[in-house]
Parts: C-alpha cells; sequence; structure tokens
C-alpha cells in the first residue's frame, strides 16, 4: 500500500478531524491546515499512538487571494494528495469558491499532486441529474432556493476542479485523479460501515465518519475520479467504491461538459 503525503484544507472540520485520523492509520502522513493556531494541539492528537505523522500548519485562507499565496505550504509539505474540506457559511464566496480555486490552481501546478478530493454537496450542479425523479428534483430545487449561496460557491469549485484537472492531463499526459465527494446532510455517531454512493436520491442523510472512510477509500485506489453522490445505504464502503469505479460512475452527467472544460485558465 502506497504512502500518501497528504495536505488537508480546513482541518478542524469534523470530516477532516475524521479523515485524518483514518489516514493516519493507514501510515499516512497528514498535514493539516487550519485558521485558529488553537486548534493546534487537538489535530495534534489525533495522531497520538498512530503510525502516520501528522503536521499542523496555519492559514486563513480568507487571505488566500492568488496561487502564491498558498505556494510556500506547497513548496514546504510536497503533497501527492490535497484535500479541501474547508466551508464557511459566513464568508461563503471566499472560503467555499475563492479559496477553493485558488488551492486547485496551486494542486494541479504541483507536480508531485496527483489526487484531489473536495468536499461537496449533492445540490452541486446546475441542471436536475438525469436520474432523478420528480421529487428529487423538487428537493434539488428547494436546497439551491434555501442556500443559493453555497450552491453556487460550491459549484464553481467543482467546476473548476473538473477543467483544471483535465488542463493538467492534457499538459502531463498522466491521470489527475480530481474527486468530488458530495455528502448530503450530516449526521453525528459512530461509522455504520454502510453508504449508497454514486447515482444517488438528491437528498438524505449520512454520518460523519461514513464520509470519511469513502473519502479515505477514494483516495487509496489509482482508479478514482470524478463526482460520487453519497448518502446512507445497504452497500459496504469498499463494495460501493468497487462498483462506481466497475460502472464508471461520474456524477457530473447530465452537466455541460464543454462549458466547464473553457473554465480553465
Amino acid at each position: 500500500m502506497a504512502i500518501e503525503n497528504v495536505l488537508i484544507i480546513g482541518g478542524n472540520g469534523r470530516i477532516a478531524r475524521s479523515m485524518t485520523s483514518l489516514m493516519l492509520a493507514r501510515s499516512w502522513n497528514v498535514t493539516s491546515v487550519i485558521r485558529n493556531v488553537r486548534q493546534k494541539d487537538s489535530i495534534l492528537q489525533l495522531g497520538n499512538n498512530q503510525p502516520g505523522k501528522i503536521n499542523v500548519l496555519n492559514l486563513d485562507l480568507q487571505n488566500v487571494k492568488s496561487q502564491a499565496d498558498v505556494s510556500e505550504i506547497f513548496e514546504t509539505v510536497k503533497p501527492t494528495c490535497v484535500v479541501y474540506a474547508a466551508g464557511s457559511m459566513q464568508n461563503v464566496f471566499a472560503i467555499d469558491r475563492d479559496a477553493a480555486q485558488q488551492i486547485i490552481k496551486a494542486s494541479t501546478g504541483t507536480p508531485s499532486v496527483v489526487k484531489f478530493l473536495m468536499i461537496s454537496f449533492p445540490s452541486s450542479r446546475r441542471k436536475p441529474a438525469p436520474w432523478w425523479g420528480k421529487k428529487d428534483t423538487q428537493d434539488w430545487q428547494r436546497e439551491v432556493s434555501a442556500y443559493p449561496d453555497v450552491a453556487e460557491a460550491k459549484i464553481q469549485a467543482d467546476e473548476y476542479l473538473v477543467a483544471m484537472s483535465k488542463a493538467r492531463e492534457s499538459r502531463s499526459g498522466s491521470p489527475f485523479q480530481a474527486i468530488s465527494l458530495r455528502p448530503s446532510w450530516l449526521r453525528t455517531g459512530p461509522p455504520t460501515g454502510r453508504v449508497n454512493l454514486g447515482m444517488t436520491p438528491a437528498l438524505g442523510q449520512v454520518n460523519i465518519a461514513d464520509v470519511a472512510a469513502v473519502g479515505v477509500t477514494l483516495l487509496a485506489r489509482n482508479d478514482t475520479s470524478g463526482w460520487y453522490d453519497l448518502v446512507e445505504g445497504s452497500d459496504t464502503v469498499e463494495t460501493a467504491v468497487d462498483m462506481c469505479v466497475e460502472n464508471k460512475v461520474n456524477c457530473i452527467e447530465g452537466e455541460d461538459l464543454d462549458r466547464i472544460m473553457a473554465l480553465a485558465n
């Protein structure tokens, strides 16, 4: 099993913390980027009795306005994987879109990075998914109406990741795994180990621990890329990921790919 060197942005979030613990258990090395230095000790404690190594860096994402603002972090860490798990209801466009896009740009411009996982959500799309029924479409419309800024910021970040990853592949001639993991409403509690991954209903619930398990499983493979919607279900995490890979599932289906690809800069 390859030992990944992971840079996780928004490291104090619930999904990020859970993913960090699972990655350290796999002997991966994790650099967790947080805004508040007072969170450092609790993040470092995630590495207690774990085979992987944990490091913490401080960065206020509101100050990330260009690729240059994060270049030092990428030069220092030299990550193989980047996870963007940051989000803000108070500064949605600054964090969920602008900073995310600059991190994406830096990642796709860094040769050591070959995998990028974005934490998004199922309503991050511009058209109703073709596998949805009437109720799903109505649920999606209500979600977008209730959280219009979040929906717009997330879709712009998701689309930019797709465009920039394809541009990177064209330049390098090598695969770049661009993964958008899109869990629905989050619950606390222990992992159930059972999920529905891929072309799911528009709305549902899923345990944070299960989201983390799916995220790490997707990153652990070399054949995962695309948009994956996620709700609770009956499949084991490994089976769910296997089925998505075997069936070439990508929830970007139904979106305007030509327009999205033109977003690369």
